[in-house]
């Protein structure tokens, strides 16, 4: 079975201590049961959803969900990355990194994904990101090393993506460094990024959880 996601080592972006204790709780809670489930709200509807399974060897992990003012929920992205933090919010959208089953890797992939509440779908924007960065800043695709995601942060009215790069030939020929990367996105382009993803791209299904979500070829 997939590696999933532990739970206690994904902290919340303003309650991290709030949240190690959600972890704690969702790992004992429950211990004559198969699973347990729980919900830690973040702000605007949405909140960390917490799972686990097994007894006693127990397998926990988180996710986002959203909740609207009738209680109904409705699941945002079943897997969180370990960045930090992994989840900003802005009215009624959500981006995230969330986890993708690569099964040619056998491991999640880290990928920036988008919500509107209070329905989605859940959207992979990452290529899209990504390729504006590069147009922006002249750096290849290819030298966006892969799953380097390491926070998403708001800043005014935009956001802020953390994540590495390679520079080659800094030092002298086949010389590799690693550099730490920064991308600044409004959030009225993620819309627009979002709006394009929505118009052209095709529904696709992640492996490991099932959840269908649009992304572009």
């Amino acid at each position: 079975m997939a590696q999933l996601f532990s739970l206690g080592i994904v902290r919340a972006m303003k309650t991290p201590i709030t949240l190690f204790g959600f972890c704690c709780l969702l790992l004992f809670v429950g211990c004559d049961r198969s699973r347990a489930d729980k919900f830690l709200m973040i702000e605007n509807g949405f909140g960390y959803a917490g799972h686990s399974q097994g007894f006693p060897d127990r397998q926990a992990w988180a996710g986002l969900q959203y909740q609207d003012p009738t209680g109904k929920r409705t699941e945002v992205w079943a897997y969180l990355s370990m960045a930090t933090p992994n989840v900003q919010i802005t009215n009624t959208l959500a981006v995230i990194v969330g986890g993708v089953y690569d099964e040619g890797m056998q491991r999640f992939s880290d990928r920036l994904i988008a919500f509107e509440a209070p329905s989605g779908p859940p959207m992979d924007i990452t290529e899209e990101v990504l390729r504006k960065y590069c147009g922006e800043s002249g750096v290849k695709r290819a030298d966006v090393t892969q799953d380097s995601f390491t926070s998403l942060t708001k800043t005014n009215d935009a956001l802020r993506v953390d994540f590495g790069i390679v520079k080659r030939n800094e030092r002298g020929p086949g010389d590799i460094t690693e550099h730490d990367a920064t991308m600044i996105i409004s959030w009225h382009d993620i819309e627009a990024l979002m709006a394009d993803v929505k118009k052209t791209g095709k529904l696709k299904k992640e492996k490991w959880s099932g959840m269908e979500y649009l992304q572009k070829d």
